[in-house]
């Protein structure tokens, strides 16, 4: 009976920490909460990704020096999060309005819109959110397809945009095409 409860004690421990960590990560000046387009996944996921800043410190150790820099650019990242959904035909033109509405915000809370693409029922755009230190703190993307797939990233710490590039295969995010 003692081993069960100094398990579900170590549980509790490791839950409240993973939550104290995801509510530090809202504070960094990169992370931006995309609920709003998330919740309108009415189809299957198609990828997601959700990779904090120990498990990337862990994953940047692996790349090698193979990967020309690719684990110094992963090493100084906090939070990668990437997910891809489908959405029902019928509510296409509700997720343009719902980016729209996030393009507003983000715009407002002073994130530079780098990216605008609109073409044939494409719609994607890329935003930076500038540091103190004339980098970056954050990248976000977001996406949607003609044929209601939503694409959303969010990328926190410090970014180097010569290299972002160089992630986009690492982490399979979504390519931005000029059609």
């Amino acid at each position: 009976m003692k081993k069960i409860n100094l398990l579900t004690m170590l549980f509790f421990m490791a839950a409240g920490s993973a939550f104290a960590q995801q509510g530090d990560l809202k504070k960094e000046p990169g992370f931006f909460e995309f609920s709003q387009l998330s919740s309108l996944r009415s189809g299957e996921m198609i990828s997601e990704v959700y990779l904090e800043e120990p498990l990337l410190k862990m994953v940047a150790g692996m790349t090698g020096e193979s990967e020309e820099g690719v684990g110094n650019i992963i090493a100084a990242l906090k939070l990668v999060k990437v997910q891809e959904f489908m959405v029902d035909e019928k509510e296409i033109e509700r997720v343009e309005k719902t980016i729209e509405s996030m393009d507003a915000e983000l715009q407002n809370l002073k994130w530079q819109r780098i990216i605008k693409s609109r073409n044939k029922g494409n719609f994607t755009n890329v935003y930076v959110k500038p540091s103190s230190d004339r980098g970056y703190a954050g990248l976000v993307i977001t996406s949607l397809d003609g044929k209601g797939k939503v694409s959303f990233v969010n990328i926190v710490g410090n970014i180097d945009l010569e290299s972002i590039g160089k992630l986009s295969k690492q982490f399979n995010l979504p390519k931005v095409d000029k059609k």
